[in-house]
């Protein structure tokens, strides 16, 4: 008994931002550097992959030099992580990677990216983030975030103080409270991991808060309704697009199904 797994995903730079900051690690392949036009597809049944998006902070200097180095290293250190502990080992190697590069690079201190992905080891699941990249389960029609925001107005909405969909447009909407930083600071990093049991017909979404930020919750279930699979993600870059996305724009849709 394993798993068949499909994936689906795309990264843009958007429909403003003159490049890409954004990367992907499918795997054994990193995507970086690079604005796609239409969806990338991969498949294997070996049972133990990882999937990842790292958004480059906008604003800070070098934000597709971090997202590169952060998935590079996990990229590999793949082989090593087993469980939380060592997932988050492997993430704090990220982070030691870009301090490293800051210290030989003095105009870059501070770069940095934020991070979600998933860890399938067998018939269980890491999902992971830091910052404000996101998780989701897709139940059904039903997009359930599985991820935990580091974020202000993620704060905000916990506090009762603004909605969800407001989240998407408030004006701290981008201010991060945690992220994969050289910043020389151990402590300014923190991970948000959960585990998963997979069941036979699993789906996840990975993607960029210029994803969630472009679509509101309802939309990206709506579109699901009518679109799966290579569709789906071929109508939401393409619908991202055509928005004007203010923000770089990734995801990553993994389709699991059990195999005898």
């Amino acid at each position: 008994m394993g798993n068949q797994i499909k994936v689906f995903y795309f990264t843009n730079n958007g429909g403003v931002r003159p490049n890409n900051e954004d990367s992907l690690l499918i795997t054994k392949t990193l995507v970086s550097d690079t604005s796609m036009e239409e969806p990338g597809s991969y498949q294997s049944d070996q049972g133990e992959e990882i999937f990842c998006v790292a958004d480059g902070i906008g604003g800070a200097e070098k934000g597709e030099v971090a997202s590169n180095l952060v998935l590079s290293t996990l990229m590999e250190l793949q082989d090593t992580i087993r469980d939380e502990p060592s997932l988050t080992t492997a993430l704090f190697q990220g982070k030691n990677a870009l301090d490293h590069y800051a210290n030989e690079h003095q105009e870059a201190f501070n770069l940095g990216c934020t991070v979600a992905g998933v860890c399938i080891r067998e018939d269980s699941l890491l999902a992971f983030n830091i910052g404000d990249c996101r998780v989701y389960r897709i139940n059904g029609n039903f997009f359930e975030q599985v991820t935990r925001d580091h974020s202000v107005v993620q704060a905000l909405f916990d506090e009762g103080l603004i909605t969800e969909e407001e989240m998407r447009h408030h004006p701290r909407k981008n201010v991060v409270t945690s992220s994969v930083s050289g910043d020389g600071n151990p402590d300014s990093m923190k991970v948000y991991t959960t585990g998963i049991h997979i069941r036979s017909t699993d789906i996840f979404l990975i993607c960029s808060d210029g994803i969630w930020g472009c679509f509101s919750h309802d939309e990206l279930e709506l579109i699901y309704q009518r679109f799966q699979g290579y569709e789906y993600c071929e109508k939401i870059l393409h619908a991202a697009l055509a928005r004007k996305a203010s923000d770089n724009i990734s995801a990553i849709l993994i389709q699991i199904s059990s195999i005898e």
